[in-house]
């Protein structure tokens, strides 16, 4: 399921006029859980200005949030750590240094925290993919928790699988969960409904982090993060 699943997502989910741009990535770790697929288009203008200033990707939920609070300059430290949920002694000590080494962050003049210009997101849209056999229930489970990390969440099942739920589709859309068949025969994927719109404001600090984390993987030549069992067998990396 997964080679099908990896192969049709640039286009089923992207749209065949910018498939080429798509990159898809397995088992990279989300805001909450870890999405068997995910698939980004980055912006490669933003990246292309980042790599010239130095911009290193970021790898945590704290960078991001503290990141997205420099937005609004130029905020006070207790500004800063209201807005990103954390004290600001944590915030001083455990993440401005982080952001800083990493090109995201500079002092002015009066020691006030700004974001550096070059600190451009990466991404223009994510979508993420909870694959299963057969067990349905456990895919939109987990497929809810990734509408936290993406731009359009997806379950992908097996097309027999698929009927116990086919008068629920739109239902199971409108809840902001997008349905993909795979057919064992052919290895071809299809959508059989996308998700209903949901709020981006509410997936911001995920859709950023596992952008950010898709990044350090694709300079580093990676699509596949940590292996884990798929369906009693591994699901297979670049190399394979």
């Amino acid at each position: 399921m997964i080679p099908a699943i990896r192969q049709a997502l640039p286009t089923i989910g992207f749209g065949r006029t910018v498939s080429t741009e798509v990159e898809v990535f397995t088992e990279v770790p989300a805001v909450h859980g870890v999405p068997d697929v995910t698939a980004i288009r980055f912006d490669l203008t933003a990246l292309a200005i980042r790599r010239a200033a130095g911009v290193r990707p970021l790898s945590t939920d704290a960078e991001v949030r503290v990141a997205l609070a420099l937005e609004t300059q130029p905020p006070t430290l207790a500004d800063l750590a209201r807005r990103a949920g954390y004290s600001p002694d944590y915030v001083r000590r455990a993440v401005l240094p982080l952001l800083t080494d990493g090109g995201w962050a500079t002092q002015d003049q009066y020691g006030a925290h700004l974001r550096t210009p070059a600190s451009r997101w990466g991404s223009k849209r994510i979508v993420t993919v909870e694959a299963k056999l057969r067990d349905w229930s456990r895919a939109l489970r987990q497929a809810r928790r990734q509408r936290l990390s993406a731009d359009a969440a997806y379950i992908a099942l097996d097309m027999p699988a698929v009927k116990p739920i086919r008068d629920s589709l739109d239902r199971i859309a409108r809840g902001g969960i997008g349905v993909i068949g795979v057919d064992a025969a052919s290895g071809r994927a299809h959508v059989l409904v996308r998700p209903a719109a949901v709020r981006r404001a509410d997936s911001i600090v995920g859709r950023m982090l596992i952008a950010e984390r898709c990044l350090e993987m694709w300079q580093r030549g990676e699509h596949a993060g940590q292996v884990y069992p798929v369906f009693g067998w591994s699901a297979p990396t670049d190399a394979s």
